[in-house]
């Protein structure tokens, strides 16, 4: 039960204060090196998966590691801690959204932490490469989905490719 709180505690947190993506370093720390609830390996898989399925990684996040954690109840706590926040806030903006778009404060902290999130997402892809197996064949993978990102391809035709030269490689 604790594990549980401790998770929906920490889904809060993340969830109040990412913006825009970011939240996967904290959940790699969390989740992988400060509770030990799952591995790297199975983080690196929550992440590709969450990234070819439709809406934000983070739900997927919260819910995978939930469910690892304590099967359906888990998956609802770990959704429900990171969605609660996000939801409370888009009900005031809602209502405030007129006045916020036209806002050139608000348009300047948009893009900071659009810019800050951008390096979060660099640090858990560093920390993802860092347990891959180096080589040619890792390189060319890493290079040419960035191409493929770069070019708006479907993130799920990115991962099935990198799925099939790492089998071929292998």
């Amino acid at each position: 039960m604790s594990n549980l709180i401790t998770l929906f505690l920490n889904s809060l947190f993340i969830s109040a204060v990412t913006f825009g993506g970011g939240s996967q370093p904290l959940f790699e720390d969390i989740a992988v090196h400060r509770f030990h609830w799952i591995n790297l390996t199975d983080f690196s898989a929550l992440l590709a998966f969450g990234y070819a399925t439709p809406g934000p990684a983070v739900f997927g996040t919260a819910t995978f590691i939930g469910y690892r954690l304590a099967g359906l109840g888990g998956a609802l706590v770990g959704s429900l801690g990171v969605f609660l926040i996000p939801w409370m806030l888009a009900l005031v903006a809602a209502r405030y959204l007129g006045f916020l778009s036209g806002n050139r404060h608000m348009r300047y902290f948009g893009q900071g932490v659009g810019l800050a999130a951008a390096g979060l997402l660099i640090s858990t892809a560093w920390s993802i490469a860092r347990q891959s197996s180096y080589g040619l064949g890792a390189i060319l993978i890493c290079a040419c989905a960035g191409y493929a990102a770069y070019r708006k391809v479907n993130p799920l035709f990115i991962l099935l490719a990198g799925l099939l030269i790492g089998l071929i490689l292998k």
